[in-house]
């Protein structure tokens, strides 16, 4: 263990989340195992994103998360282009929140929508990839299943503006689902869901379980992420608006997160068993999910 990395977190505290997230691991079938890069996949993915004319010395950093999430949670899918697609669409929108958030960029967020709406070109390369992205993914799912896509890339959009607005605001105890509803927003929850299915695969099979897969993305990633969000003294996650406004202490929060989820990712699957096609890619996708964030960004070694 590292201990330069953990050095700020009381034991006690470091002990807490460590037991939870085993626990969530255990109750979910899930063991923990290091997962290489798929260095193949990954030239493959740079040589797309040049040949499409990306900002490479911009989005080059997160290529191995958008590399990693397609080899490990959606390589079950069968077509090739659609894949690449999701990358793509993973590196953009990683990029975007890693960099284009405060500065000179952020006027670039605030106009995307506006100018994605009027078929407009974007000043920003990289607000000029995401366009061309979302337009793309009716070639790789149809509707309605692709305007839900759509839909959720430019909730995404909004979700970074409405944390910049919002970033000095005191989170209230009268309003205890704001956290969900931001949370919503910003995890893209329902493109990744809707992705899990081959687009083949009729709506009806899948969609009744859509809450329950969009609380399985999004707070499996919170379970998974929040060591590296704690040792950074990430205090904008949403755990921490979850015990801001619920007046918990953060492990209490991660606990009951942890309950949350398990008991959505067992209804999703007693839901899918009589639908094996869309069981398999759950599964799939599910243990897949896992593995992504084994990958050196979610800083699992330090604390499995």
């Amino acid at each position: 263990m590292s201990s330069l990395s953990t050095s700020t977190l009381d034991s006690k505290v470091l002990g807490s989340i460590r037991q939870s997230i085993t626990g969530f691991l255990q109750r979910c079938g899930l063991q923990y195992k290091n997962v290489p890069l798929d260095e193949t996949w990954y030239s493959e993915c740079c040589q797309e994103a040049t040949k499409r004319g990306y900002p490479m010395d911009a989005i080059l950093p997160y290529m191995s998360v958008g590399v990693a999430i397609t080899s490990n949670a959606y390589g079950h899918l069968p077509d090739r282009p659609t894949k690449m697609w999701i990358c793509l669409f993973t590196v953009v929108c990683t990029c975007m929140d890693d960099t284009m958030t405060s500065g000179k960029d952020l006027v670039h967020v605030y106009r995307f929508n506006e100018r994605f709406a009027n078929c407009q070109p974007h000043e920003h390369p990289v607000m000029h990839a995401l366009d061309g992205l979302i337009r793309e993914v009716a070639c790789h799912y149809p509707a309605p299943v692709s305007n839900f896509i759509v839909t959720s890339g430019l909730d995404y959009v909004s979700s970074l503006l409405l944390d910049h607005e919002t970033k000095d605001m005191r989170i209230s105890p009268q309003a205890p689902s704001y956290p969900d509803y931001s949370r919503m927003l910003s995890g893209i929850a329902y493109a990744y869901a809707y992705c899990i299915f081959p687009s083949t695969l009729p709506l009806q099979e899948y969609v009744q379980c859509m809450l329950d897969l969009v609380i399985v993305i999004n707070h499996t990633n919170d379970i998974l992420s929040y060591y590296k969000e704690e040792i950074q003294g990430d205090s904008a996650n949403y755990l921490s608006l979850v015990a801001a406004s619920r007046g918990l202490t953060k492990q209490s929060a991660l606990r009951e997160l942890v309950e949350k989820t398990v008991q959505a990712h067992h209804n999703i699957l007693e839901f899918l068993r009589p639908r094996p096609e869309a069981y398999d890619a759950y599964v799939a996708f599910f243990n897949g999910y896992f593995k992504f964030h084994t990958q050196g960004r979610y800083k699992l070694e330090e604390i499995m």
